[in-house]
């Protein structure tokens, strides 16, 4: 199955076919997003392009794209790793094994480059927390991914003002 498969260097002319697959696969379930339009999306993965340490992957069958990892190399204070910001197969594509077979492959790529460790952020709960857990990934109950919503309407915050006396 896999003999069929290969990965390959993303290249910024391939964007356009990655943000229709990407479209496809968060437009499906589970997640089942309807906010990615297309606008967002292409915006989405130029401002990927532009992160400092830029190297993606894709997976093609040979005739098209069936996958893709969106990531940067980057340096850290213990060794250099590899930052999965989207990894995504197409619907069609997935529960056969493909998605274990890119990550995989994607290892023995970085190994080459010297790079020691693969991370990412997941949801708990999620397929995917559970997809890479299945792939060796292990949490860090250490690490805390904390956000904060930016509320619609502004946030009044009171002050005192003190006065200094002269005394």
């Amino acid at each position: 199955m896999t003999n069929d498969f290969s990965i390959v260097q993303y290249t910024p002319d391939q964007r356009d076919i990655c943000v229709e697959l990407f479209q496809r696969v968060y437009s499906s379930p589970p997640f089942e997003f309807d906010w990615l339009d297309r606008d967002k999306a292409l915006k989405y993965f130029t401002d990927l392009e532009g992160t400092p340490g830029f190297f993606s992957f894709i997976l093609s069958d040979g005739a098209s794209i069936v996958g893709a990892c969106m990531g940067q190399k980057e340096e850290n204070f213990q060794n250099g790793g590899y930052k999965i910001n989207e990894f995504f197969i197409e619907p069609e594509h997935q529960h056969i094994g493909l998605g274990s077979y890119f990550i995989n492959e994607l290892e023995n790529h970085l190994r080459e480059l010297g790079l020691k460790v693969i991370y990412l952020f997941t949801q708990r709960g999620m397929n995917s927390f559970d997809f890479y857990q299945k792939n060796d990934f292990i949490s860090n109950d250490e690490t805390v991914h904390m956000i904060r919503v930016i509320q619609q309407q502004p946030k009044v915050v009171y002050t005192r003002t003190f006065i200094k006396s002269d005394n």
